[in-house]
This record gives C-alpha cells, sequence and structure tokens, in this order.
C-alpha cells in the first residue's frame, strides 16, 4: 500500500455502509480534503456500479499496517455485523494511536453486533463518534453505553441520493427499465417486486421469537423472511390477475438461497441498481428494509408485512402512516387483493416525516469539524 499521509481513511465492506459513504469522493475532491477509500466485500461491487473508485486491499493486510501506509488524520468506517470485520481492527489500532473515529451506521437493528467483535461487550470497538440516520437508532446506541453526545442524528446520505434521483427519472426511464430487467412481462401486466431481507442466513429465529409473530410459524420456515415469504406466496394466489412477479434477494444473499421460491416467481433480480428495479415495478412488497424505504422515497404504492408487532419501529414510513402495513394472515388476505387492484388509499409521502434532508452535508461539516480540532 502506498504510503502517504490523508486527512480521511473511509473504510467499508458492507452494500448498506457503501451507500452512506457513496456521495463524500465527489465533495471531499471538491473541498480539497485527502482521503483513502477501501473497499472489501459486497461494498466494492456496489460502488463499481455506481462509478465510484475504490482501491484494493492487500491480501492478510492489517489494520495496523493500513494505518501506517495511510496515516489518517480521521477515520471513518461503514459498521458491519461480520465479527471479524477489518473495520473493527482499524478502530482498535486507531485508539492506540490517538486517531479519531467514526462510525456510519445506515439502518435499525442489530445495534449490539456492529461493535463487539469476538469479545462478549456490545461496545469494545465503539469508534469515538457515530453518525446515524434517525433519533430512533440513536437512542438503541445510546442505551448500549454511546453518551448522547458522541451520536450525531445526521440523517441517510442515500436517502437523499433516491429523492433526488426520483426528480429526475421520467415514464420513458420507467419504460426503459421495464424492458431491460423484467423481458418476460406483457405490456399491460401489472409487475409486484417482493423484496426480501436476506434473513435466509440467519437460522434459526429463536423459540420466543417465534412465539410472538402474529403470523403463523409451522415450523418449516423459521427465518423473518421465510416466514413473511410463505404468508405471501399463500396470500397472491387469492389475486386475480396474477401479477409479473419479482423477487428481490437482499445483496448479501446468492439467488441459490432462494431456489425453494423459484417456481413462485416469473424473474429473481439479482445485482444491479434497486431503484431502476422498484421504479420498473408497479408495487413494492416487503417487510422493514432499506429498499422499503427507496419504495416510498420513489413515490410508489407498498406494503409491509410484518411478523411481529415489535418490529413496526423499524421502518420509518410505517410509523409515520405512509406505508400501509398488515401483521396478521387475515389482514394480509384481505388487504392483498385491493393493493394489487390499486382499490387501497395511499397516503401523500410526506419525506419530512422519515427523513432527515441534507444528510451528506451534515456529515462532511462534522468530518470538518473534526479535522480543525485534530492535530498532525
Amino acid at each position: 500500500m502506498v504510503q502517504n499521509k490523508t486527512d480521511v481513511l473511509i473504510f467499508i465492506e458492507d452494500p448498506g455502509a457503501a451507500n452512506y459513504v457513496a456521495g463524500l469522493p465527489s465533495i471531499f475532491s471538491r473541498l480539497g480534503i485527502s482521503f483513502r477509500l477501501l473497499a472489501d466485500g459486497l461494498a466494492k461491487t456496489c460502488l463499481k456500479d455506481r462509478g465510484i473508485y475504490t482501491e484494493e486491499i492487500e491480501q492478510g493486510v492489517s489494520g495496523c499496517q493500513i494505518l501506517a501506509a495511510v496515516k489518517p488524520r480521521l477515520l471513518l468506517v461503514g459498521t458491519a455485523e461480520n465479527p471479524d470485520t477489518l473495520g473493527l481492527s482499524l478502530v482498535h489500532q486507531a485508539k492506540l494511536s490517538g486517531i479519531e473515529s467514526i462510525g456510519a451506521i445506515d439502518a435499525y437493528g442489530n445495534a449490539d453486533l456492529r461493535f463487539r467483535g469476538r469479545s462478549g461487550e456490545s461496545l469494545t470497538y465503539a469508534t469515538d463518534w457515530l453518525f446515524v440516520p434517525t433519533e430512533l437508532v440513536k437512542g438503541s446506541y445510546v442505551s448500549l453505553g454511546y453518551s448522547a453526545d458522541q451520536v450525531i442524528v445526521c440523517g441517510h446520505p442515500y436517502y437523499d441520493f433516491v429523492q433526488e434521483t426520483a426528480l429526475r427519472l421520467t415514464s420513458k426511464d420507467r419504460d426503459d427499465f421495464r424492458h431491460r430487467l423484467f423481458p418476460g412481462v406483457s405490456v399491460d401486466q401489472k409487475v409486484l417486486a417482493f423484496v426480501s431481507e436476506g434473513s435466509a442466513r440467519i437460522k434459526p429465529r429463536t423459540q420466543t421469537y417465534l412465539s410472538e409473530c402474529t403470523l403463523p410459524c409451522d415450523g418449516t420456515s423459521v427465518g423473518r423472511t421465510e416466514i413473511v415469504l410463505k404468508e405471501f406466496l399463500d396470500a397472491i394466489k387469492l389475486v386475480s390477475p396474477r401479477p409479473y412477479m419479482v423477487l428481490r434477494p437482499h445483496p448479501k444473499d446468492a439467488i441459490e438461497d432462494y431456489a425453494a421460491y423459484q417456481g413462485e416467481f416469473d424473474l429473481i433480480s439479482s445485482g444491479g441498481s434497486s431503484i431502476e428495479c422498484l421504479y420498473a415495478a408497479d408495487f413494492a412488497v416487503g417487510m422493514t428494509g432499506t429498499v422499503m424505504m427507496e419504495a416510498a422515497l420513489l413515490g410508489m404504492p407498498s406494503l409491509a408485512i410484518v411478523p411481529r408487532a415489535a418490529e413496526l419501529d423499524l421502518l420509518p414510513t410505517i410509523q409515520s402512516g405512509i406505508t400501509p402495513f398488515v401483521t396478521t394472515r387475515e389482514q394480509l388476505r384481505s388487504t392483498i387483493s385491493d393493493f394489487v387492484q390499486n382499490k387501497m388509499k395511499m397516503k401523500p409521502v410526506d419525506l419530512d416525516k422519515v427523513i432527515v434532508r441534507g444528510a451528506l452535508q451534515r456529515v462532511v461539516r462534522f468530518v470538518q469539524k473534526r479535522l480543525e480540532k485534530v492535530t498532525d
């Protein structure tokens, strides 16, 4: 790795973190803030799809070696649930070296795993500062032990990007996306996109979790996505005419994870832009993940299927009344037909209720402020 003192070292490995930092390189360059962007795992592919260059990470390189080579004044890491992520090593070495660190949280959930590593404590590898998208997310980290002034509610830069993209897209773009992404759909056929959340990788759910589910759990579908998928596929059989069905897996999942469902869908759409996939569809059905936020920001009809009432807080557009939701089999079966046939009244999207605007600018201003305070 080339040795060169720099202002900010950025490290990411998850696609959510990649979306969070994707807008920083162009702004940093414009402001004269020197940076190095290192990406591992799926983050590399995500940024490549958006035309953003990342540096290769040498096999077996340690956090200590990277910091010694880059000599950053500030470290910014995208957080991940991977206990062996290089990001935690970088945070640990930054503390030993007296380098301030900032963690970027892209979504609610698994707060107790992001800074744990292989230790028994939730904040063993805690950063000095934390960027979070909402007050709700802030609360989850304060409850773990962060002080309130360490956690900065910036919003989510990716949500700003989605909203700006939505303003540029046209009906011609939609037709182009539809023709390219869904070649088998007929002209007058509605397209329904089911967006997964990757629970095919999280097995099994605990007995306590299953006992709290308001959707039936027959013992064969114990993952969160699997529980919802089974109920959705049973309910959609009651709808006529049947829409063209697209399954959009979570970026961390492989198509093979959904082999059991291939016969139920017309297409499994993996890779590429989730924005294009959603914009080309007529409806989105999912749970409480980031792609459901994208659907709301794009202004498309969406329906959340939530297996536990305790999870309703996970999607801000549910709490704001923008995204309709169901939590039981009976609600799903009585709602899905009206939803697909455009008979449901969708509330106007008041984005100020769900996103903190100007997230990227807040992130940049905070970075500038810390750079002014840290010494070389």
